[in-house]
């Protein structure tokens, strides 16, 4: 999987400096970091499939495909794809929204990705693409104030962290995410990874505010996310993250994600499928 296309959003920005909107689709593979960078239009970006964390300089998000991000332009961050990623980013002048002439804050957010919100999104890029060769752009920049109004207004939605800081942490981080099923105890990958079982307790607490079994059963479902679109079983996707049952994995998930694993897998694609 390619990291990137041949074309930056950034260079796409530059070269179409007049528009009001661009999408693009992006690929990245697991463990790419799209390094410290910003924007000079605003961006909402979702995963199709796969799992990236963004992080700025106040905030740090763990995006599935449910959910998206608004990042206002100027904002710096920085992405790692915890699985092989393809997302999308609609970048949005804010030269051209009314919005931005009457109220000029706008706001970092992660947000619930809605039907609606994806049918909003594909509107945009159709009805832009249909006005290119017209000096009128009046309905694509009434859909984007629609847009902005659905951002700002919807409950605002958080993923808590994954990715490790610690040296010793990233270690069991990364056997896990080869095969989640893993059911070490934390004093054996103590051992494994030359640290006492209280000092990596001491460090789950301090970076993620959680124990290791929360923390590890957090990891397991966030593994199952890419399981669930590659057509499974329930029972099948349950196993291979390390539950000994579908119904305490239904449980487990629905807990967690305010959905069963079969909502999530039914969810509408139809944005995804136009790109």
């Amino acid at each position: 999987m390619p990291n990137r296309q041949v074309l930056s959003a950034n260079t796409l920005i530059e070269q179409n400096h007049q528009a009001l909107a661009l999408v693009k689709t992006i690929e990245m593979h697991k463990g790419f970091v799209d390094k410290l960078h910003h924007h000079t239009w605003h961006q909402l970006i979702f995963p199709i499939q796969g799992l990236i964390q963004t992080e700025t300089d106040q905030c740090q998000f763990l995006v599935p495909h449910t959910t998206a991000i608004f990042i206002p332009a100027g904002v710096c961050h920085e992405s790692i794809a915890i699985t092989n990623t393809t997302f999308i980013g609609l970048y949005i002048n804010p030269e051209y929204s009314q919005r931005e002439k009457i109220n000029n804050e706008q706001r970092l957010k992660q947000v619930s990705m809605t039907p609606f919100l994806k049918e909003l999104i594909l509107m945009i890029k159709l009805q832009y693409q249909a006005e290119r060769t017209t000096t009128s752009h009046g309905n694509t920049l009434r859909l984007i104030e629609v847009l902005y109004d659905q951002i700002h207004t919807s409950e605002s939605f958080k993923f808590k962290l994954l990715v490790p800081k610690d040296r010793r942490i990233k270690m069991i981080f990364e056997a896990l995410t080869e095969k989640p099923d893993l059911d070490l105890t934390l004093s054996k990958w103590g051992e494994i990874v030359g640290a006492s079982e209280r000092t990596l307790s001491r460090i789950f607490a301090k970076e993620f505010n959680t124990s290791f079994a929360l923390w590890r059963q957090h990891l397991r479902l966030i593994q199952s996310l890419p399981l669930l679109e590659s057509g499974l079983s329930i029972q099948n996707v349950a196993h291979q993250v390390g539950y000994h049952n579908d119904s305490s994995y239904i449980k487990a998930f629905k807990d967690r994600f305010g959905l069963t694993p079969q909502q999530f897998r039914l969810r509408d694609h139809r944005i995804y499928e136009a790109r």
